[in-house]
């Protein structure tokens, strides 16, 4: 009996101690699993954590990629990346907005006023397809050279629509055009290269009165066979005037023709409290003093380019208009060497407003085209550009007579509002009035004889290729006369010849339909047209749309630019 008790606690003992040492286990594999637990919360918690910074990363990379391994078939998308781009010049589109008038005509003077509500305009339209666009507008200002990385996310959404568009497919296809043609580094052989940046002379101006020189170093003083006559201290206020045929330096003739240049070639002088780069030559010419900076060609765009076009537009833009600026300023100084001086500071020529005039972005797209010039028949061209093309660019013979090859009209991308599209209001008798004092008047109108404004790319015997208007016949009580397109765009005061009249029916209501019959009442006449300056070459806005579109990466997209607004050129670097 003792022994089965014995045995009997022996067993209840060590079953107990099994239950015990299985609640032990068990515990402890509950604490593991806790642990386990807190693990994997921790884990998902971390996870999570990288996982949005992955699907950050994820999203700016796969919005990027397509971008660049679709680059034709979505050049669009580059406008988020070029307009990304833009914004970190967006300081200086302040002053660049009244620079912005890009013609080569007189049409600038009056582009100030358009560019400046245009700037804002523009830059907004180039951002709305994007929808976010205006976030990574103010980051990559802070960003400066990487704003393109991040502009990909809001390219993403601008992508869908642009791919639609009628304007995608043919950016697609002269890009195509353009990649088939090998676009890329210029290169030129050393034989046809210029050794040294040449000097362009530029016209400041004329005066009789004197004027105050100034320099932060030394400036020497040289007569007409540049012969040093004395040295001009630093910081030194220098008077300089015209007096008997000679030019008058702090009271003392000299020559009919002096020149002031500083001994330190980067420091600039004041002319007038205005600086400028290189020397200043002053020359006795009829009672007057001719000022003419004379400057290296690539300084001399430094002081161009940023008033030509709006600093912050996308670098493809401006290095585009960079070697415009100096394409044409070569041609010009080909055809005036015989003359005085090259160019002058207004839109006769292009607009310079020396070192106070540059902006960084401007200043970069120039150094990155140094020296690349558009020829044809290995001449540099005569690379006019205008404003805006209000869809379609015009050739050459259409608007002066003169046939040349590159000057062809092609479509324009432009969308600016005020100047791709615009509308004028006016009456018969004012109409009247304006031909009467232009010496066209007929009488009291009676009607237009003009082939009403249809669709691009079809000329007629009174229209060019884009439509813009070669000549127009008013017909009234006392005759008719005939205008050609030119001198009724100066008679009207409108930005371009690309309109057409509706009388008594205005085109934002009706149904677009062009009307050139006068009833001899009351009537309104409303002039709605297109684009603005003359039509040939480039198109700067044009050239700004394009630009928003190019592929990120592509750093030659200027080429592809200049090759659709001027045909058949070759590009050069020249020195």
């Amino acid at each position: 009996m003792k022994t089965k008790r014995l045995q009997l606690m022996i067993m209840a003992t060590l079953f107990l101690g099994v239950n015990i040492g299985g609640a032990s286990v068990a515990q402890g594999a509950t604490l593991q699993n806790k642990n386990v637990v807190v693990a994997k919360k921790s884990t998902p918690k971390s996870t999570v954590s990288s996982t949005n910074v992955s699907k950050v990363n994820t999203t700016k990379k796969s919005s990027f990629r397509p971008l660049v391994t679709k680059p034709v078939a979505k050049p669009v998308a580059k406008t988020t990346s070029k307009s990304t781009a833009t914004p970190t010049v967006a300081k200086p589109s302040a002053k660049p907005v009244n620079a912005a008038k890009p013609t080569t005509t007189a049409k600038t003077s009056v582009t100030t006023t358009a560019q400046k509500a245009t700037t804002t305009g523009k830059a907004t339209t180039a951002t709305k397809p994007a929808g976010t666009a205006p976030k990574p507008v103010a980051k990559p200002v802070a960003t400066s050279a990487k704003p393109i990385a991040q502009k990909p996310a809001a390219s993403k959404q601008t992508t869908p629509k642009v791919v639609k568009t009628t304007e995608a497919d043919s950016i697609k296809a002269n890009t195509a055009v353009i990649t088939r043609n090998k676009v890329g580094s210029v290169m030129t052989p050393a034989t046809e290269r210029i050794e040294h940046v040449p000097n362009v002379r530029v016209l400041l101006g004329s005066r009789s009165t004197d004027a105050k020189v100034t320099s932060t170093a030394n400036m020497v003083v040289l007569n007409s066979n540049n012969g040093q006559v004395s040295t001009i201290s630093a910081n030194r206020g220098t008077s300089v005037g015209v007096q008997g045929g000679k030019i008058v330096v702090n009271g003392k003739a000299i020559d009919s023709v002096v020149t002031l240049k500083p001994a330190n070639s980067d420091a600039p002088f004041l002319f007038e409290g205005k600086g400028y780069r290189g020397g200043l030559t002053l020359r006795a010419n009829n009672g007057k003093m001719m000022v003419i900076n004379s400057v290296p060609l690539e300084d001399y765009l430094y002081g161009v380019v940023p008033q030509e076009v709006v600093p912050s537009w996308p670098a493809a833009a401006l290095e585009a208009q960079a070697v415009a600026a100096r394409t044409y300023a070569l041609h010009t100084m080909e055809q005036n060497k015989g003359k005085l001086y090259d160019v002058s500071n207004s839109t006769d020529h292009q607009v310079y407003s020396g070192v106070s005039g540059e902006y960084q972005a401007t200043t970069n797209a120039v150094n990155k085209t140094k020296g690349v010039v558009m020829l044809y028949n290995q001449r540099p061209i005569n690379a006019l550009f205008h404003s805006d093309g209000g869809g379609y660019t015009e050739d050459s013979v259409n608007v002066w007579g003169n046939d040349i090859p590159y000057l062809k009209g092609v479509k324009d991308y432009s969308t600016g509002t005020s100047t791709s599209n615009w509308t004028v209001t006016t009456s018969r008798q004012a109409l009247e009035s304006k031909l009467n004092a232009a010496s066209k008047g007929v009488g009291k109108l009676k009607s237009i004889q003009l082939t009403p404004l249809g669709n691009p790319g079809q000329q007629t015997s009174d229209r060019g290729v884009s439509g813009r208007i070669k000549s127009a016949t008013f017909i009234g009580t006392s005759g008719k006369t005939t205008v050609d397109g030119d001198s009724l765009r100066s008679i009207l005061g409108l930005k371009s010849t690309l309109f057409d009249f509706y009388v008594n029916h205005n085109p934002a209501k009706g149904t677009g339909k062009a009307y050139h019959n006068f009833t001899g009442n009351n009537d309104t006449v409303y002039i709605k047209g297109h684009g603005w300056g003359h039509g040939l070459g480039m198109s700067q806005w044009g050239a700004a749309e394009m630009a928003k579109r190019a592929t990120p990466g592509d750093a030659n997209y200027y080429q592809t630019i200049l090759r659709h607004y001027y045909s058949g050129i070759t590009l050069k670097k020249m020195y």
